[in-house]
């Protein structure tokens, strides 16, 4: 059993778990699920293999955080059976998933901001002398740590003073200093940027070189399919299916989590007109965004991509009025205008979907009525008395529409997931009909189906007239939907790609910073044809 020496902290690899051949990590055999008469998982077969990434995949409600809970100890099986090593276990508590190995990386991350690397990684464990904290020993523990994973981290800074993708490692860490051979991770790429998911990936890559068993949940496919040994699909509550990934597809797997014939790419808008709905011409703003130029034609979806600190979302709002201060021209359906605030911007015709659904596109505590209609209440008022008949009867239409998935018009938007949560949002919006809708990351958080459901929903409003900017980190996404991406690198525009030409190394590529001679010279084009 050979030991690696980490400044005194011993990772112990076990060497027999690095065979392909060894028997399972953990598996679930058999196993049903409920919570109270609601079945939640029936008969459901999982096995994690020394060494290997397994997918777990399937919409809103399939099963996987449930399962998840059950491989860490947050949940016990009604029936069938838990097993580690081959042999029945009864995981009793999270601590004693981590005492049996089990690490979990949950997508809200449960590090102390204040707190530094170091102390956050052997939080409660942390090394001392004498009853007194020893501070180089815990800083050589956490260097050495990091380093197995060829990070080079300062240890002493503050959580908070890291990037997203650092904490994200800073958790892995964290579940990896309790000799976890199990890792699970739910959504781990959820905050990150394409270029910090390729150094999350390589982490995971040097984890299972050692032996180390990875559960992978995301909604993301492309990455799925990047990363993953093999994908089992859950589909209410059952499994579908387990194959190796280099057997199957992304339009098989999410055929099989939906039920149904696979969607394939979303097709292009071709009812793009003559006729400009927004033209921005040399639009600056000090500190944050200089000379950006671009115009969108009605019924055409334009795409604006960028990596984090690409000062996209500073962009739009200064366009819709949330930002001010800027300089340059904006032209709305022919005139020049400097809207004052979002309510103006409204009432000329626009609307903006943000990205933070909580804390800024819903109203969590109140109803789905309520929030559907938050955008539109002149449409359900006579002489300033709401009319809850047409209250009702707009929400029920939203909700079919979008097939939200609720059990009453009067529910508290909070209890619905996040993929639910987003067809609200956007519902309150359309029913405004705008002539131009702004909208951030539509997608974000929100598995497959709801994902199709909602690209459809765009293309179907840009079809009818309606001009669209869709921002997205997500850049399969703005490939399959735009005819045209705007590229952004720290507040400049680095290129205007026609999106059937479009990749994701040469959109990566501009918003790194680097010009592609292949693509558009970003100040051309202003009249916002495809090319």
């Amino acid at each position: 059993m050979p030991i690696m020496k980490l400044g005194g902290f011993c990772l112990t690899i076990v060497a027999k778990y690095q065979s392909g051949g060894s028997r399972p990590l953990i598996q679930l055999d058999d196993v049903d699920k409920s919570f109270g008469t609601n079945l939640v998982l029936k008969n459901v077969d999982f096995a994690l293999m020394p060494g290997e990434i397994h997918a777990l995949c399937g919409e809103n409600g399939a099963g996987k955080s449930t399962c998840l809970g059950l491989l860490y100890g947050l949940h016990q099986p009604s029936a069938g059976h838990v097993l580690c090593n081959g042999n029945n276990q009864q995981i009793e508590s999270p601590s004693h998933a981590q005492s049996l190995g089990i690490g979990c990386v949950f997508q809200e991350l449960s590090l102390a901001g204040a707190l530094s690397v170091a102390e956050n990684i052997f939080a409660g464990r942390v090394p001392t002398r004498l009853g007194i904290v020893d501070w180089p020993d815990l800083r050589r523990r956490a260097e050495a740590l990091l380093a197995e994973f060829g990070l080079d981290i300062d240890v002493s800074k503050p959580v908070d003073s890291l990037p997203i993708s650092s904490r994200q490692i800073v958790e892995i860490a964290k579940a990896l200093s309790l000799n976890s051979r199990v890792l699970l991770l739910d959504e781990p790429t959820s905050a990150l940027a394409p270029d910090e998911v390729d150094a999350l990936f390589d982490v995971l890559r040097t984890l299972t070189k050692k032996g180390i068993g990875i559960v992978y949940v995301s909604h993301h496919m492309s990455e799925i399919f990047r990363i993953s040994d093999r994908i089992t699909v859950l589909r209410d509550g059952r499994r579908i299916s387990t194959l190796p990934a280099s057997e199957t597809s992304q339009e098989q797997v999410v055929a099989q989590m939906i039920g149904g014939g696979h969607p394939g790419d979303v097709d292009r808008s071709s009812n793009v007109r003559k006729d400009e709905v927004l033209k921005v011409q040399n639009l600056s703003h000090p500190s944050e965004f200089q000379d950006i130029s671009f115009s969108i034609r009605a019924g055409e979806i334009v795409g604006m991509a960028g990596l984090m600190g690409a000062r996209r979302s500073e962009i739009v709002r200064s366009i819709v009025g949330l930002l001010q201060g800027s300089e340059g021209e904006i032209e709305f359906e022919g005139k020049i205008v400097r809207f004052g605030s979002l309510r103006q911007a409204m009432r000329a015709g626009v609307g903006f979907v943000p990205e933070e659904r909580k804390t800024e596109g819903l109203f969590l505590e109140q109803s789905l009525s309520d929030n559907l209609i938050a955008a539109s209440l002149a449409d359900h008022s006579s002489n300033g008395v709401m009319r809850k008949r047409s209250i009702r009867a707009a929400s029920r239409s939203a909700i079919d529409a979008f097939s939200v998935k609720a059990s009453s018009i009067d529910d508290p938007v909070s209890d619905l997931s996040g993929g639910n949560q987003q067809k609200i949002m956007l519902a309150k919006w359309l029913k405004r009909t705008p002539k131009l809708l702004i909208i951030e990351e539509p997608t974000k958080g929100v598995d497959v189906g709801a994902k199709f459901q909602i690209h459809t929903e765009l293309l179907q409003c840009a079809a009818a007239g309606m001009a669209i900017l869709v921002v997205s980190s997500d850049f399969p996404e703005l490939v399959s939907l735009s005819s045209r991406i705007l590229v952004v690198h720290e507040g400049r525009l680095m290129g205007n790609v026609d999106a059937t030409a479009a990749t994701e190394e040469t959109l990566l590529q501009l918003a790194a910073g680097v010009p592609n001679p292949s693509t558009n010279n970003p100040h051309s084009n202003q009249a916002g044809a495809s090319t």
